[in-house]
């Protein structure tokens, strides 16, 4: 049986999750920057740790980088989901209008996450696992916050297939914007992904012909 020993106070597990986040945020710092220069060197003289550590949390940079895109992603799904709690989703563009907003606020509170996930989505080896699962993490969150009230047919096959192109569309859009490849103010962002996202789920409420 492993004992985790404590150090002024902290556990090794506690130290070890610690490095850990240090070592996110020292990518986090370095990809958000202008050069984005990343390397394990670089990662570990931002976060002022030896190279032993990042090989304790991580197996390479590729599952760093991954690791990295994973946060973010979850905590724009927080953010969004904090967008909505509590509300009646009784105007389906507003609803999805005001959970975008919310989410792609985590961008413009930070501009380093939404480089850092432009840079890790282009390079990162193995990144088509975690973007489809959040894909799939997203319009499970959709389907459980707008089915009860508006009854969708989210669970059928068609109904998960609609909700999975529709927040990929999302995705694919914020990317463009986010890229520069698509000349969108924020309002008008937000209003074409709240559309968008709208109007797929409307087609859930429609039978199909």
């Amino acid at each position: 049986m492993s004992v985790s020993r404590s150090y002024r106070g902290v556990t090794a597990d506690e130290r070890r999750s610690r490095r850990r986040a240090a070592l996110l945020e020292a990518a986090l710092d370095l990809l958000g920057s202008d050069d984005g220069d990343l390397g394990v060197r670089a990662v570990c003289a931002q976060a002022k740790l030896t190279q032993r550590y990042f090989y304790e949390s991580f197996s390479s940079l590729d599952e760093l980088q991954v690791a990295l895109f994973t946060q973010i992603a979850d905590e724009v799904a927080l953010q969004g989901a904090a967008a909505v709690r509590g509300r009646a989703p009784a105007d389906l563009f507003d609803a999805c209008r005001t959970a975008f907003e919310g989410a792609y606020s985590v961008f413009q509170q930070d501009p380093r996450k939404a480089r850092a996930a432009m840079i890790v989505s282009a390079n990162a080896e193995g990144l088509t696992r975690a973007r489809r699962n959040v894909v799939t993490s997203y319009a499970d969150a959709m389907r459980a916050f707008l089915g009860p009230a508006l009854g969708l047919g989210a669970d059928s096959p068609r109904g998960r297939v609609t909700l999975l192109y529709a927040v990929g569309g999302a995705l694919e859009v914020t990317q463009g914007v986010l890229s520069g490849e698509v000349d969108l103010t924020h309002a008008e962002l937000c209003d074409t992904v709240g559309h968008l996202l709208a109007s797929s789920v409307q087609q859930l409420t429609e039978k199909p012909s």
